[in-house]
């Protein structure tokens, strides 16, 4: 057994961890003083050359290679690594052989971080997560408590009223699907829906009643419901860490379950577009040489802003993007990319300008506005410019692009400048 996972170490580990909370947060929040808004936990110093905006990686990680392409795109991303047997652990995160290579990668960019899925005293026995604990000292990722958002006769109906709905039909049916996958979980999972429905019932939230019948006539969907609360009516409030949570296209979708007041406002899909523009960013293959590379090569403010853009064009321009194919949506991404708009404006302003003096001054002044009549050379002029008729030519060829670029860019969408300007700057096609 790895000696940082045995239990007196994991037992003294959650101690801290949790005295600590008490400490920074609990206190604080039934003070009155804990700002929701700015405060964090656990707290910056916890993590290694933490970087913002802090991102939340997706649980939807069928692949490593989805975290990956999160990675360059946010300041810092958390993963938090469950207490998983090594088979499934490999199947859905990434290989034992790889632990090394991440903790470098984490000590030295920063850009991502590692925090615990599961109490500590869970990671008992699980000896190939040694490394991160001795290494890196990962925090549980702890959430607001449920009972602060009522008495404690309020919080035990509601468990009461969600172990007696459960016992009918959801309870064994969770516990078969467990069996089937990792039976140590259960109780887990049991938990954080039991928490996930006292949350919504404390809140008062309407979707409870439909969740109270659905444990009774449909498991299935019940744990979907239960699921997607979790995710976009309980996270929202409860975090204590991230500034962003990323999402993937299927839990967007999967957001369509809920009703239509509770489905998030902004929609983000910082999984799909990371992949898109890793493919286009590098030739690396997709994973951690694909992270260094991009890193290495590009602004990470400028990666953040072409990134966002990306998802506001395609946010604007298709409002029913849940319901598209992957592929259908990878083109939409592509079409955004390749758009030529001010390309073309471009062109059209270098070449509908005369070279003559008198012209430039009416057509330029046109074209900018309220600039128009200025005189003979007067627009040049205006710019600090002395030019005879013969500079003409020669201005346009090379002042005049950033005249003509700047004219080109008046009218259109944020996005379209950002993702030219993004390709501009990094000589990219």
């Amino acid at each position: 057994m790895g000696k940082h996972l045995d239990r007196e170490y994991l037992e003294d580990y959650e101690e801290k961890q949790y005295e600590e909370y008490n400490r920074l947060v609990n206190r604080r929040i039934q003070e009155g003083t804990f700002d929701f808004e700015k405060d964090r936990f656990p707290p910056d110093e916890h993590f290694i050359n933490l970087q913002k905006p802090v991102a939340g990686a997706s649980p939807d990680c069928a692949s490593w290679k989805n975290i990956w392409a999160q990675v360059p795109f946010s300041g810092s991303l958390i993963i938090s690594i469950p207490s998983l047997p090594r088979p499934l652990f490999e199947k859905h995160y990434f290989k034992i052989s790889e632990i090394t290579k991440i903790i470098d990668f984490v000590k030295e960019t920063g850009r991502l971080q590692v925090a615990l899925k599961d109490s500590p005293k869970m990671y008992e026995g699980v000896d190939y997560l040694d490394p991160f604990f001795k290494e890196l000292e990962p925090p549980p990722i702890t959430a607001i408590p449920v009972s602060i958002f009522g008495s404690k006769k309020e919080l035990q109906r509601a468990h009461v009223s969600f172990t007696t709905l459960g016992k009918i039909r959801f309870f064994p049916f969770l516990s078969k699907e467990a069996a089937r996958i990792a039976p140590h979980v259960y109780k887990v999972i049991a938990y954080k829906f039991a928490d996930t429905y006292a949350f919504l019932k404390l809140g008062r939230y309407t979707i409870v009643e439909e969740i109270e019948n659905l444990l009774v006539d449909d498991p299935i969907r019940a744990g979907e419901i239960l699921s997607m609360s979790a995710l976009f009516i309980e996270y929202p409030v409860t975090n204590l860490r991230f500034d962003l949570r990323n999402f993937t296209l299927n839990e967007a979708r999967g957001a369509q379950l809920l009703p239509p007041i509770y489905q998030p406002n902004k929609i983000r899909f910082p999984c799909e577009i990371g992949k898109f523009l890793l493919k286009k960013l590098t030739c690396a293959p997709q994973g951690i040489r694909a992270c260094y590379d991009i890193i290495d090569h590009y602004n990470s403010y400028n990666l953040q802003t072409v990134q966002k853009s990306l998802n506001e064009a395609i946010v604007t321009n298709h409002p029913d993007i849940v319901n598209k194919s992957v592929e259908e949506f990878s083109e939409i991404l592509d079409n955004v990319w390749k758009d030529k708009t001010i390309l073309k404006r471009i062109e059209n302003i270098k070449v509908g300008v005369p070279i003559s003096i008198a012209a430039i001054g009416g057509i330029a002044g046109g074209l900018i506005g309220g600039l128009a009549g200025i005189g003979t050379g007067g627009f040049l002029a205006e710019l600090g410019f002395r030019v005879g008729e013969k500079a003409v030519e020669k201005f346009f060829s090379v002042k005049g692009e950033g005249l003509s670029e700047g004219i080109a860019k008046l009218r259109t969408k944020s996005y379209q400048a950002n993702v030219y300007d993004f390709k501009k700057k990094y000589d990219l096609k």
